[in-house]
C-alpha cells in the first residue's frame, strides 16, 4: 500500500488572490465591524447545521462584503460625499479580495479620490446601512455583563488560591 501525501494548497493570500490594504479608520467604524464579526461568530457557532460558512464570520469576509456592496451601489454614478480625514483615526491593515480591490481602484480613479478614502466611505456606508446601533449596544451590554461576571469569578478564584 502506497502512502498518499497530504495535498497542501496555498492560502488565497499566498496565491495573490488577496491584497493587503493599509489605511486609517475611525474607532466607531472599526468597533461596528468587530461587532458584526462577533455576532456572526456567535451565530455560526450556535447554528453550524444552518450551513453558515466559517469564512462568513471573519473580518476579511465583512470587509469584502462591505466594499463589494458599496461598489455595486455606486457603479453608475460618482460618489460626491467622500469622508474627509478625521483626527483620531487609527491605522488598520487588512486583507481584501484582489478583484474587489481592482474594482475599487478603478472607481477611485473615476471619482478622483485615493483608494483609502473610497474604502473609508465604503466601510462607513456599510456600517450605517447594515449594522444597527442596537447590535452595538447589545455587544456593549454583553461585554459589561461578562466583565462583572468574570470579575466576580476572579475574586472567588483568588480566594481559593490562598
Amino acid at each position: 500500500m502506497v502512502a498518499r501525501k497530504a495535498v497542501r494548497t496555498r492560502s488565497p493570500r499566498a496565491r495573490g488572490l488577496r491584497t493587503l490594504q493599509h489605511q486609517r479608520l475611525s474607532s466607531k467604524i472599526r468597533y461596528a465591524i468587530d461587532t458584526e464579526v462577533w455576532m456572526r461568530g456567535l451565530l455560526a457557532t450556535r447554528e453550524p447545521a444552518a450551513g453558515l460558512d466559517a469564512h462568513w464570520a471573519t473580518k476579511d469576509h465583512v470587509h469584502d462584503e462591505a466594499l463589494a456592496w458599496f461598489l455595486r451601489q455606486h457603479a453608475q454614478q460618482a460618489v460626491v460625499d467622500y469622508p474627509a480625514r478625521r483626527t483620531g483615526d487609527e491605522d488598520l491593515t487588512f486583507w481584501v479580495d484582489s478583484k474587489i480591490m481592482e474594482r475599487a481602484r478603478r472607481m477611485a480613479l473615476r471619482d478622483g479620490v485615493k483608494v483609502a478614502r473610497l474604502i473609508d466611505a465604503a466601510l462607513s456606508a456599510y456600517v450605517r446601512q447594515h449594522i444597527p446601533e442596537t447590535l452595538i449596544d447589545f455587544r456593549r451590554r454583553v461585554q459589561s455583563d461578562a466583565h462583572k461576571l468574570y470579575g466576580g469569578l476572579r475574586a472567588r478564584k483568588s480566594g481559593l488560591e490562598r
